[in-house]
C-alpha cells in the first residue's frame, strides 16, 4: 500500500469518528465536552487528507520531497488549492482548525455554555465553537475527502 492510500485511509476513519461522535453520539449524551473531540478528529482527517495529496504529487514527482512538519505541507498545499479543484474555505479550515487546538492546548480556562466550547487565552480573549460550525466543518471535511478520493482513484 503506497503512503498516501495509507494517509487516506487514516483520513477516512477520523472522518467517520468524527461524524458518527456528532450525529450519534453527542445527542444521546449531550455533552459539549465531545466538541474538542470531534474538531480533533476533523483536524485529523483534514491533515491525512491534506498528507494524502501531498504524498501523491510526490510519488508522481510533482513536488519535492517534504518537511514532516505541518508548517511545510500546508504552504506547498496552500500552492495547489487550484490545480484539483480544490476551494480556499478547505485551506482556511485546515488553519482554523490547527490555530484552535494549539490555543486550547495553551489555555488556561476553558467551559461550556449553552451549546457552545469556550477558551480564554491569558489575557481572557475568547473563542468559542458551536455544533452548528462543527456540522458545517464536517460537510466541508467530508467533500474534500471525496475530491481527494476520486484524484488518488485516476
Amino acid at each position: 500500500m503506497e503512503l498516501y492510500e495509507v494517509h487516506l485511509k487514516k483520513a477516512i476513519s477520523f472522518f467517520k469518528t468524527a461524524d458518527h461522535l456528532v450525529y450519534v453520539t453527542m445527542p444521546v449524551v449531550n455533552d459539549n465536552k465531545l466538541f474538542i473531540t470531534v474538531l480533533d478528529n476533523i483536524h485529523m482527517a483534514l491533515e491525512g487528507g491534506m498528507n494524502a495529496v501531498l504524498e501523491y504529487e510526490r510519488l508522481y514527482k510533482r513536488i519535492m520531497p517534504l518537511a514532516d512538519n505541518f508548517e511545510s505541507r500546508f504552504e506547498v498545499f496552500k500552492r495547489m488549492i487550484g490545480k484539483h479543484g480544490f476551494i480556499n474555505d478547505e485551506a482556511i479550515i485546515i488553519r482554523e482548525l490547527k490555530r484552535f487546538i494549539e490555543d486550547r492546548k495553551e489555555a488556561p480556562v476553558e467551559f461550556t455554555r449553552s451549546d457552545k466550547f469556550v477558551i480564554c487565552s491569558d489575557n481572557y480573549r475568547m473563542k468559542t465553537i458551536s455544533i452548528e460550525e462543527i456540522k458545517k466543518y464536517l460537510s466541508i471535511t467530508k467533500s474534500f475527502l471525496l475530491k481527494i478520493n476520486r484524484i488518488v482513484k485516476k
